[in-house]
């Protein structure tokens, strides 16, 4: 039995579907331990989670807190997804660097180097006191930017430590479904880093279906793929491995759209607290599933189920490299398909990157690591080069506007 699973940031309005799918998958826990700040929407949230479990019957405890330290202790995953700054620090990272003439995204580019600067100094704190408080813990982050902030874990810490992205378990399914199979049939070989992933090649029973999965995909209607990125490559990048090859048409798209996208997470879910706050309501409403935020369904509990079981499962992970992936230092931060068991987690070596993805792949991780450093060393000087030399970042002075612009205001003290 699992004793207790704390959750960062348990405040979310997604946290309720976190407590369903314990509930469906039938995880012997014990306590869900919500840490959030003391407030309303900590209320609001856990109270809806409460009457979730009491409406199932299900033998599970919500525990509320907002002491660090009383939330892990005891904990055997601790399962990170806090928002520093909230929602609207996120519209500031899609909204501002087209200003720029950069993509506006929080895990890549300009976007997610200031969502790091935000971010990664908190995560840092909070894993410190898991080494000293809670050490056996796994630390499971799905906060984005989930590569930069998991570079940061990797490099200053000591933590047990993976990164979970849905995108690589959504690739996975679809690619599941053209092939008419269960998605645990597949072994998908995936390469690359957190958001600049690619599958290289699917195999059924230690058969490759790469040839039959292309053939497919060239009669295939789906908009979540990249036709013209899979024909050129004979590879399947996900979709935001996409934003790198398309940048000049995605940033005209940017600049013409009347909302971004956080907006209207946002407002949505001011909308969802409301209904949680309902003291009648003990089912998830309709707008909580319109978000469609099946990260806990389709990642999070199908890895802590095999964390849990003798046989070896395949999950694609945010790990440290250490050897996988040849042309990355071993502390880097890699995304890989990785054997999961209880005996713990096994990163698959996948050898060296495609020539044609090196160079961007490589000039990403050092602008990654040089975030790292000009976060730890309030360096100005690490930070201009870390945007400078960003493949999302078009030149030197994009990159110094930008810098300067969010020292300002975020208040940021580089020297």
């Amino acid at each position: 039995m699992i004793e207790r699973i704390t959750v960062l940031g348990g405040s979310s309005v997604y946290t309720p579907e976190l407590i369903l799918a314990i509930i469906k998958h039938n995880l012997n826990v014990g306590e869900v331990a919500l840490l959030g700040k003391p407030g309303r929407k900590l209320d609001i949230v856990s109270n809806f989670c409460k009457r979730l479990v009491s409406r199932s019957g299900y033998p599970l405890e919500i525990g509320v807190y907002t002491d660090f330290k009383e939330a892990i202790q005891g904990a055997r995953y601790i399962l990170n997804h806090i928002r520093v700054g909230g929602m609207k620090a996120r519209m500031r990272d899609e909204i501002l660097p087209p200003k720029y003439g950069m993509l506006g995204d929080e895990n890549l580019g300009p976007g997610g180097f200031s969502n790091a600067f935000r971010t990664l100094p908190v995560v840092l704190t909070y894993a410190r006191q898991i080494e000293k408080e809670q050490p056996d813990a796994l630390f499971i982050n799905v906060t984005n930017p989930v590569g930069l902030v998991m570079e940061g874990l990797i490099k200053t810490t000591n933590l047990n430590a993976i990164g979970v992205c849905d995108l690589p378990v959504t690739y996975t399914h679809k690619v599941a479904a053209l092939l008419q199979r269960d998605p645990k049939d597949l072994f998908v070989d995936y390469i690359g880093l957190n958001q600049l992933g690619w599958i290289q090649d699917v195999k059924i029973d230690g058969r490759s279906r790469m040839s039959q999965l292309l053939e497919i995909l060239e009669n295939c209607e789906d908009d979540g793929f990249d036709y013209k990125l899979i024909e050129l490559f004979r590879m399947i990048p996900t979709r935001n491995t996409g934003l790198f090859f398309h940048r000049g048409e995605v940033l005209q798209q940017q600049k013409n759209q009347s909302r971004v996208r956080a907006e209207v997470l946002h407002e949505t879910e001011l909308q969802i607290l409301q209904l949680y706050d309902n003291d009648d309501l003990c089912e998830l409403p309709a707008l909580t599933r319109q978000r469609n935020a099946n990260w806990y369904e389709n990642s999070i509990l199908p890895l802590l189920k095999a964390l849990e079981q003798e046989e070896s499962t395949n999950a694609i992970l945010c790990v440290r490299n250490n050897g996988c992936i040849r042309d990355l230092a071993d502390d880097s931060s890699v995304e890989i398909t990785s054997m999961v068991s209880k005996a713990g987690i096994k990163p698959r070596k996948a050898g060296s990157l495609p020539r044609f993805l090196k160079g961007m792949l490589l000039a990403n991780k050092e602008s990654e690591r040089l975030t790292v450093e000009a976060i730890l060393h309030q360096s100005y000087e690490f930070a201009l080069q870390a945007l400078t030399i960003n493949p999302f970042v078009p030149s030197l002075e994009a990159a110094k506007k930008y810098l300067d612009r969010i020292i300002k205001e975020d208040k940021i003290e580089l020297h």
